[in-house]
């Protein structure tokens, strides 16, 4: 009584796991009728060795849920008389702890529409052979399903071209039997791009007036906002808020330059308001100086000014007084 095929010397699996294929023999010899007895023992002994299996030529060990080493065997017998027994070698199954993650994707980012994102990217030990990765994408916090988006790598650069929340695991497996390992999930938050919303608005103005002040507003973005004020002539020190009060003499443009701190959200510029200074109005054309008339009569030439300067529509008032003195006279006329 012989066996001429041997089960498989050794085989290594990760915990959770089972052999691929069965462990079997070929035996021949003997007379009557071939019966099998399988053992399982912790070490290449058959002492001590625990019963396992049926009466087969062939035996699958159930799920393996302990890291270690298991050995295998089997005893054939032969129903005839005085055939004996012959027992095969030992195959060996090495069960080894599954992969781990010790470096997980970063646990969030918030970036603005269209930016560039910070990759997500893991780290795994353990576990048997090369780590194979599949990144996935999906629209709840979860590592569990979802679309498959990025493989072959053990980082990911999340899209950013669509507005919403999303998140992202890594499964990492490998070569070796049943290891795998899933990384936490990964939030990427993309909102839209900032915009302004409240535009600085131009002036026009007398000289020696007082100003408005400049403001703008913006809305979306993300990460901490700043503000920067220039002017025809670059850069004004100290204007960061989201307003600013000229201080110009002369007609001077204007705008702000608004940037943020997170999320790659590029800076965004004002419109330029342009600060008009006027000279004050003055009267170039001024009304005849004397005229004489009867009583009873009219002046022959009408009281006439002409003004230049200043802002808007001139508006005038004529007044009169029995002296020379623009004091204590008396409105008369119409615009």
């Amino acid at each position: 009584l012989t066996i001429s095929t041997q089960p498989i010397v050794t085989q290594t699996l990760c915990v959770g796991g089972t052999i691929p294929s069965s462990l079997s023999v070929a035996a021949s010899g003997g007379t009557g009728t071939l019966t099998y007895q399988w053992y399982s023992n912790t070490t290449n002994s058959t002492s001590g060795a625990t019963p396992v299996g049926i009466n087969s030529a062939s035996y699958t060990p159930p799920i393996f849920n302990t890291v270690g080493k298991f050995y295998y065997y089997v005893v054939v017998s032969a129903t005839g008389s005085g055939c004996g027994t012959t027992t095969s070698t030992f195959s060996e199954v090495v069960v080894v702890a599954d992969p781990v993650i010790s470096v997980q994707p970063l646990v969030t980012q918030t970036q603005c529409q269209g930016a560039t994102p910070i990759n997500l990217d893991v780290t795994a030990s353990g576990g048997i052979g090369t780590f194979i990765y599949k990144w996935y994408k999906t629209l709840t916090p979860t590592n569990t399903g979802g679309s498959l988006v990025g493989t072959n790598s053990s980082n990911y650069t999340p899209t950013t071209n669509v507005v919403g929340t999303f998140y992202y695991y890594c499964l990492v497996s490998q070569v070796g039997l049943y290891c795998a390992v899933k990384s936490n999930t990964a939030t990427v938050v993309v909102v839209n791009a900032p915009q302004i919303t409240t535009e600085p608005q131009s002036q026009s103005v007398c000289g020696g007036a007082t100003l408005a002040p400049l403001t703008v507003a913006f809305s979306n973005g993300t990460g901490t906002s700043t503000y920067q004020w220039w002017d025809d002539n670059g850069l004004i020190s100290g204007a960061t808020t989201n307003t600013y009060t000229p201080t110009n003499t002369v007609t001077t443009g204007y705008y702000c330059v608004i940037t943020f701190s997170a999320g790659g959200c590029t800076s965004i510029t004002s419109n330029t308001a342009t600060i008009t200074i006027n000279p004050q109005p003055t009267i170039s054309t001024q009304p005849l100086a004397t005229q004489n008339a009867c009583v009873g009569g009219t002046i022959s030439t009408p009281l006439m000014v002409s003004s230049s300067g200043g802002t808007g529509t001139p508006s005038y008032q004529w007044f009169s007084n029995t002296t020379n003195t623009t004091i204590g006279g008396t409105p008369v006329g119409t615009n």
